[in-house]
């Protein structure tokens, strides 16, 4: 068994052929936003959010899937609650801060587990779990289509299970392996996310700091908080939604961006901070920022000292600062039948070096299942990476949006999970961790553009077969799997 190590600080669905996928990619968003009650409104006063903004190849972890939008996503919805309180609404609590910070969860908070060992040896499952999931898995492969797809599950007893289909790469054909690594996308947020938390619980800074302690010169920096930035109601724009981002970022897939050419893409404001929410890569960027700005180191090197190096994820790494394994998986894009477009040619930054700088602490970072299995369990389920009062405020989920801070939280098949989601330019990414069922589950897949939820949702119906486990603790609407 390894020494465990606390790394606290110390006191859519597919698309059609081609032309579809090229409309696909030139779409901007098309969420509407839902405003949240002005800082001045009474105690109780409704905090109503809208779901993330669908952009252009995304970045954004994937949309609410059909069943937790069926739960409870519409701001007058009289459907069934998924928490448990069929009239309850999303209020201010009384002790809340202002308008735009974390919100009193209605799920009751996770209590991390000094006993849970991530770093602890693992144990196969029986041969029957394994089989059923490996088919699980292979028909999955076949039905997205995807060219690749790689799947870790880790229970915290130790059992472990590591599943590949398909290729890395098609031209020459390349398989996938367990130790491929793919672009993890927005998943780099929970990376971001437990750094920041690390430095507030340092007194280096502050949740409630404003943006303009560490970034004067930008707009409405005196308004934002840190907190609107990890929770996404800062009103910032997404630049992935700029009209301009397509041909910037693709006709040159080269090109090394840098933060001042990233945020010159940024748009008009959604709304005045804490007004409202809507998903924006821009917010972490800005997070990046402050990072470098508060350590004085590349957001990188921060990552891998307090993070990636003590945890043994010798196979994440954050491009193009660190090398990228040259048998990486490829980004794919579908053109319909078996035909799939390489976004990544030549190159090894995941999934070229345009994609990947232009998305920085948004979402540069690349892994493989088993690390990420890891890093779930370590976050989540300890107290080893950010201190337990912390951990409570990013799981503190508004019920409308389903996000906390850095972090979101889904209902598959009747149960609560918690992690992220990432979709970029030939990347779709899970990683889930279900907190009653003691149970990680990671997808990552080569092929972009469709929404791998359902496959998670199969591989936990699945392993729930297989496994004791409680009975589901969530109503499932009509519109569920």
């Amino acid at each position: 068994m390894a020494t465990s190590t606390d790394l606290r600080p110390q006191p859519r669905r597919s698309r059609g052929p081609v032309a579809a996928v090229v409309a696909a990619l030139m779409l901007t968003a098309c969420g509407g936003l839902v405003p949240v009650a002005p800082a001045s409104a009474p105690v109780g006063a409704p905090l109503v959010a809208v779901a993330d903004a669908v952009g252009q190849d995304g970045l954004v972890g994937p949309s609410a899937s059909d069943e937790a939008s069926a739960l409870g996503s519409a701001p007058t919805s009289t459907r069934p609650d998924p928490w448990g309180s069929p009239s309850a609404s999303l209020t201010e609590s009384p002790a809340a801060s202002p308008a735009g910070s974390a919100i009193a969860s209605p799920v009751p908070p996770l209590q991390p587990s000094p006993s849970i060992d991530p770093l602890g040896a693992t144990r196969p499952f029986d041969a029957a779990t394994v089989a059923a999931l490996q088919k699980v898995l292979d028909a999955a492969q076949i039905h997205i289509p995807t060219p690749g797809i790689s799947v870790a599950i880790r229970l915290t007893d130790g059992r472990t299970w590591l599943g590949v289909s398909g290729d890395r790469r098609l031209s020459p054909a390349r398989p996938v392996d367990q130790d491929t690594v793919f672009s993890i996308a927005s998943i780099t947020k929970t990376f971001v996310t437990a750094v920041v938390m690390q430095l507030v619980a340092e007194g280096r800074l502050s949740l409630d700091d404003r943006l303009a302690k560490y970034l004067p010169d930008y707009p409405r920096a005196r308004r934002i908080t840190i907190r609107q930035l990890l929770e996404h109601t800062s009103g910032i724009a997404n630049y992935f939604e700029s009209a301009a981002y397509d041909r910037a970022v693709f006709s040159r897939p080269t090109r090394r961006w840098t933060v001042s050419g990233i945020l010159a893409l940024v748009g008009k404001p959604y709304c005045a901070p804490g007004r409202c929410f809507h998903y924006s890569n821009t917010n972490f960027v800005l997070l990046g920022q402050i990072v470098e700005h508060v350590t004085g180191q590349p957001i990188a090197r921060v990552i891998r000292e307090r993070l990636l190096d003590p945890l043994g994820l010798d196979r994440t790494s954050f491009q193009p600062d660190e090398p990228t394994p040259t048998d990486a998986a490829h980004g794919h894009l579908w053109g319909g039948g078996t035909t799939f477009m390489d976004q990544t040619g030549s190159g090894h930054v995941l999934p070229n070096m345009s994609a990947a700088t232009v998305a920085w602490a948004a979402g540069a970072m690349v892994s493989n299942p088993a690390d990420l299995a890891r890093w779930a369990l370590a976050l989540y389920a300890t107290d080893r990476v950010v201190r337990p009062d912390l951990l409570a405020q990013m799981l503190a989920f508004r019920k409308r949006d389903e996000y906390g801070l850095g972090t979101r939280t889904r209902i598959f098949n009747g149960r609560r999970a918690i992690g992220h989601g990432g979709s970029l330019r030939g990347y779709e990414d899970g990683v889930w961790y279900f907190p009653r069922e003691g149970a990680v589950i990671v997808l990552l897949s080569n092929r972009g553009l469709y929404n791998p939820d359902e496959r998670i949702r199969e591989l936990a119906r699945t392993l729930w077969k297989h496994i004791d486990v409680p009975p589901p603790e969530y109503k499932r609407s009509r519109n569920t799997n």
